[in-house]
Order: structure tokens, then C-alpha cells, then sequence
């Protein structure tokens, strides 16, 4: 990150391996300590639609979290400071391919940003997006816990919706250091706190007359 002068690349690739090594520790975590404490589930097809839907979910936070770190690592957190949405109507497929364009050479100083503006808008926009189908998968998944796992289910609503808040406090605050830092914090949680339901969801094989099966 230092010697390359905050090569997007690697900056982003940084935060990932930060979030890596925390789910890691996670799961030891809960590998340990949580062996008793699963979800008992009502029935066999309500398990099998969490456990699919915490698997879809997971991934599509992981996908935001690294949108996020290419946002932050390009200086594209305030290239859009409309809300709720940004005004793409200037923006062509050429912007989001400079915006993604993970070729960026070595040896520039990237303290500042390379991107012109509407490769930045096009990467704030797809980071936006990013975030509504996260959202709504949270909330699927939220409604399918509800039942048999609440405590997790409002585990979740309340760091996803704590995320949620922070981004968009970021845009309409313009970035204050506090909030910018928060929203990392509450990423990882997030992140964290999907591992946990994926981790509980897939120890009980399966529930019928009221007996779990466990893997």
C-alpha cells in the first residue's frame, strides 16, 4: 500500500484481507464456543431456503464490501452527493469500464484519485446499487429467520440497517472521518454477522418431529 503509492489494487485488496482474516476468526470463534446453539428449524424447506438465501446473501455483502473498497481506494465516495440516487444520464459504458478497470498501471501517485468524474460516478452508482440488493436480501432473510431464529434475524436487521444509515449519512454529511471509519466497523459486523447465520444454518442437516440431524 506504501511502496505502491496506494495502488487501487492493492488498497482494496488490503481491506479484503482484513475482512478475511476477522470472518476467520469468526468462525474459530464459533467453532469452539457456539456447537450447542443452533437454530432449531419448524421445518426441512424452511431450512433449506435460509440456508440458501444466507449463502446468496453473504455473497452479494462481500460483492458491496469490495464495490466499497474500489470506491474508497479511486476517492469516489463524494463523486455523486445526490440522494437517493445519482444522475447517470451522462454517463456511458466507456465510464464504468475506466471506473473498473483493474489494468490501472504502477508507479503514479493514486493519493487523490487517477479517475476523471464520471468513471468515479459510474463506480458510487454501481456501490449504490450494490447496496439496494443487499438490502432487500437482508430483508428476505430477516423474514425467513424470524420464526425459528429471531435473535439472529434482529441481529441482522439492526447492523444492516445501521450500515445502510451510515452510508447515506457519508453522502449527505460529506464524508466526515468519524462516519467514513463507523461504516467500515459496521461492515465488518455486517459481514460478520452473516457468517454466524450461515454457520448455524448449515449444522442442522434437517428438523422433523421436532428431532434435529446434524451434520
Amino acid at each position: 500500500t506504501v511502496t505502491l503509492k496506494l495502488w487501487p489494487q492493492v488498497v482494496t485488496g488490503h481491506l479484503i484481507g482484513g475482512f478475511t482474516t476477522f470472518c476467520t476468526l469468526l468462525l474459530l470463534f464459533l467453532r469452539l464456543y457456539f456447537r450447542n446453539r443452533d437454530i432449531v428449524f419448524s421445518s426441512i424447506h424452511m431450512r433449506l431456503w435460509c440456508q440458501r438465501l444466507a449463502v446468496l446473501t453473504l455473497l452479494l455483502c462481500i460483492g458491496q464490501v469490495i464495490l466499497g473498497g474500489w470506491l474508497t481506494s479511486n476517492y469516489a465516495a463524494m463523486a455523486c452527493v445526490k440522494l437517493p440516487f445519482c444522475s447517470l444520464e451522462n454517463i456511458t459504458g466507456e465510464d464504468f469500464y475506466r471506473g473498473f478497470n483493474v489494468m490501472q498501471r504502477i508507479g503514479p501517485n493514486y493519493l487523490g484519485g487517477q479517475l476523471d468524474g464520471p468513471a468515479r460516478i459510474a463506480i458510487h452508482a454501481s456501490h449504490r446499487f450494490g447496496a439496494l440488493l443487499c438490502l432487500i436480501s437482508m430483508a428476505a432473510l430477516s423474514i425467513l429467520l424470524w420464526r425459528d431464529g429471531r435473535n439472529m434475524a434482529l441481529l441482522l436487521i439492526f447492523i444492516g440497517s445501521s450500515q445502510i444509515l451510515l452510508g447515506i449519512s457519508n453522502v449527505y454529511f460529506h464524508l466526515p472521518l468519524f462516519n467514513a471509519v463507523a461504516h467500515n466497523v459496521c461492515g465488518a459486523l455486517l459481514i460478520g454477522c452473516l457468517v454466524a447465520i450461515n454457520y448455524q444454518v448449515k449444522r442442522t442437516k434437517a428438523v422433523k418431529g421436532g428431532q434435529e440431524n446434524k451434520r
